[in-house]
């Protein structure tokens, strides 16, 4: 099935793991890595302006980590050219600020290795890979897609769980085959239960992150995780949880997390949109458009609900 010989893929697989210089190396590949939004304008042309300004604001946020395009990101609705056309503007924005993750899943494994050879080309720090777009999640061909992904980049690569043929067990195969996974994400089943899993079981160093908007936020660093990868808007918030869980300042740490739960219980009602209207007000976009759809999921309480909660976060903004 494989194009790959093996003995070539672990040749490379053997200098990769030796090489003391990759690319990306010196930055951090733990903490808060965030699915940055796309913003789009109101004919649903995507807005490279606003992008940029997403991707400083991050940076000013402090964040650990941004990733576009991905998941939550809407990253189904973009095409090829869009792809192409707007990532060098995250990695340019971002001016090494922060580690950069440009995502290279695609509907097979030749899209997705045309995408990661153009991200080590545009200066990304790693890869960020969900599974085939087209929804296949037989063991071998999700093997054969990850592999043939890592055979012609040598940068980091996260592996995001995206569809059920990617269980744990598959996650850590593929780390033990590829010297250059750094990053799980986490994403279904029992998430938490999950990191501890990973924890305990990794051979190297790997770093089990995870998504669900943050809402475990404190129960999985508790456990060793290694950061989360949840919406822009409150970006700034959930890194200063981190960092002070990190410093050791962990009631301050858990105060905080309280109150940005609120804002998590609530885009697990309104979803993604909830991202865009707080990037709206926080002077980052200009539009909350969704491209794939024109559906509005906050009504006028829910609008009330976010007024309170982020003046309640305010004085912990940091951008």
């Amino acid at each position: 099935m494989s194009i790959i010989h093996r003995r070539d893929f672990l040749q490379f697989s053997s200098a990769l793991a030796a090489s003391p210089l990759l690319p990306g190396a010196e930055k951090a590949w733990e903490g808060i890595f965030v699915i940055m939004q796309t913003p789009f304008l109101e004919n649903l042309a995507l807005d490279e302006e606003s992008l940029r300004k997403e991707t400083d604001f991050l940076c000013r946020g402090r964040v650990h980590g941004i990733v576009w395009p991905a998941g939550a990101g809407e990253t189904t609705s973009l095409s090829y050219n869009e792809r192409i056309k707007y990532s060098p503007s995250v990695v340019k924005e971002a001016k090494g600020r922060t580690t950069v993750l440009i995502g290279v899943h695609g509907a097979n494994k030749f899209e997705a290795m045309e995408y990661a050879r153009f991200a080590e080309k545009i200066g990304a720090d790693g890869l960020h890979a969900l599974g085939p777009t087209d929804g296949f999640g037989d063991s071998q061909i999700l093997e054969d897609y990850f592999l043939s992904i890592a055979s012609v980049s040598r940068l980091p690569m996260c592996i995001q769980v995206s569809n059920p043929g990617m269980s744990t067990d598959f996650l850590l195969r593929m780390a033990d085959k590829i010297p250059s996974l750094k990053i799980l994400k986490l994403e279904a089943g029992d998430v938490p239960h999950d990191v501890t899993r990973v924890v305990k079981e990794r051979k190297r160093t790997l770093f089990p992150s995870t998504g669900g908007g943050a809402m475990n936020l404190y129960n999985e660093m508790e456990r060793g995780s290694g950061g989360t990868m949840a919406g822009a808007g409150l970006a700034d918030i959930q890194a200063q949880i981190w960092d002070w869980y990190r410093e050791g300042k962990k009631k301050e740490a858990h105060d905080l997390f309280t109150k940005f739960l609120l804002s998590a219980v609530l885009e697990r009602r309104v979803s993604y949109v909830i991202q865009k209207e707080i990037l709206r007000r926080r002077g980052i976009f200009k539009t909350i458009v969704m491209r794939r759809t024109s559906k509005f999921t906050m009504d006028a309480a829910d609008l009330r609900e976010l007024d309170q909660i982020m003046e309640m976060l305010k004085p912990y903004f940091r951008a």
